[in-house]
């Protein structure tokens, strides 16, 4: 065999190993393709289950808010997230189709959602009837609770099938990755070049859930600033307006008692008046005491104290000692917007006969201690706190929001014998922000 037949048998083979390697590169690639959008598919399935919880929390917080209120806006928002929340297993349904089992856990999902919207309905309907029972209404909260926790493990359960779904399909694209390593250079290079393409997409994407991330956290924060103005100008309207109001009515029936201390109608009337003139008050207070803003958190915070003892009955041991030099404003109002809630907690959630506040501030930071000894924070609870954050309740989201804003730290501790909140806000870095903030505005 001549030098030029070798040549002509080399070219020819380089020839069809090339096309060989083009066809087994094509059909790796499009393997390849496949996987990546089952996996796209996984995630999605993901997403729609957490749209789908976040929906029947949706419902959850309507209805705790049309109790709360009696507000028609509220009832209709409860209305809407109880459509929303059709429409979101809809669409996992949809989503899961082809997997038998997770349509089973649909089906389940299904008849889960149903009870716990039957007892939301009840409870509100409750509520629309102007009957105050609290045994009733507490049934309607245990049947809501036991049906969330059900939800709860469905779900998990379905995440789970996904994840088997997941690992296994990104087990696969390794292998096809492998596989392509070992057909020829040219294919590892294409594949080299995919997978930097889905990297660079899957960065570019994080960037902007972040950016949409950093958006909402500055809509809250924003949202919460407008809140604590309205509560301020709600409660000087309320004391400077009805409260003087109420206040001038009862210096007449004062006299008139004085003239008529016989008349029990007169008598009867004046007590009235004195009772909604403290409610009144009371009412003003609690949207924004004006010891906040005259004379600082610390007379502020053991009005607050002294007044949810009597509320409550619950014995709360304060040590708020007032500091040298007066905090600045915005974070007096954080820690007692941070400590109304905790008390809050307390009350709704803890069941603790007793509890313990304690306020420490030095040169450096201030720190806020509120302790209870109550049944603690549930795990599931604690776990969605210390993770994303995205399902551990409005109050604890909003107390971190607020702390966060300051550049402080919040700290929760929850065993079963009570719950440790903890923050600390460093307060040198807290008054440069205020003042680049303040500048900020000024411009």
């Amino acid at each position: 065999m001549s030098s030029s037949q070798k040549a002509k048998i080399a070219f020819t083979v380089a020839l069809f190993l090339l096309g060989l390697s083009g066809i087994a590169a094509g059909s790796i690639i499009s393997r390849l393709y496949q996987a990546e959008s089952l996996v796209r598919h996984t995630y999605d399935v993901e997403v729609g289950i957490g749209d789908f919880e976040s929906s029947l929390t949706e419902v959850g917080r309507n209805r705790t808010s049309y109790i709360e209120s009696g507000r028609p806006a509220s009832l209709q928002a409860f209305e809407d997230a109880i459509n929303k929340v059709d429409v979101e297993l809809a669409r996992v349904r949809q989503l899961t189709s082809d997997n038998p089992e997770q349509q089973e856990l649909c089906d389940r999902l299904a008849s889960n959602a149903r009870e716990r919207i039957a007892a939301s309905r009840g409870s509100v309907e409750l509520k629309q009837q102007n009957q105050s029972d609290p045994a009733k209404q507490l049934l309607f909260n245990f049947q809501v609770a036991k049906s969330a926790f059900d939800t709860a493990a469905i779900t998990r359960q379905m995440k789970r099938n996904e994840d088997v779904l997941l690992e296994q399909r990104t087990h696969l694209s390794r292998l096809l990755f492998n596989t392509t390593l070992g057909v020829l250079f040219v294919s590892f290079l294409l594949s080299a070049c995919m997978f930097w393409l889905h990297y660079y997409l899957l960065n570019r994407e994080l960037r902007e859930r972040r950016d949409a991330e950093n958006q909402l956290r500055q809509l809250s924060l924003e949202l919460i600033r407008v809140q604590d103005e309205e509560h301020r100008r709600f409660a000087r309207e309320l004391h400077d307006g009805l409260g003087q109001t109420l206040a001038g009515a009862k210096m007449i029936a004062d006299v008139m008692a004085a003239g008529n201390s016989r008349d029990p109608e007169i008598a009867e009337l004046t007590a009235i008046l004195g009772d909604a003139l403290s409610q009144t008050r009371t009412i003003s207070y609690l949207f924004h005491p004006p010891f906040l803003d005259e004379i600082g958190f610390a007379s502020a915070a053991t009005w607050l104290v002294e007044g949810y003892t009597k509320r409550t009955g619950v014995a709360v041991s304060a040590n708020i000692p007032r500091p040298k030099d007066r905090l600045p404003r915005s974070l007096e109002l954080t820690l007692y917007r941070v400590l109304q809630e905790a008390l809050n907690n307390i009350h709704r959630h803890s069941k603790s006969v007793r509890a313990e506040v304690t306020v420490l501030t030095d040169a450096e930071c201030v720190t806020l201690r509120v302790k209870d000894y109550g049944q603690g924070i549930p795990p599931d609870t604690m776990a969605a706190f210390h993770g994303d954050g995205t399902r551990d309740g409005v109050g604890l989201t909003g107390m971190k929001e607020r702390v966060r804003e300051q550049g402080g730290k919040l700290e929760v501790r929850s065993e079963g014998t009570g719950t440790e909140i903890i923050v600390k806000i460093p307060i040198k870095a807290h008054i440069e922000y205020s003042n680049s903030s303040t500048a900020e505005s000024v411009r």
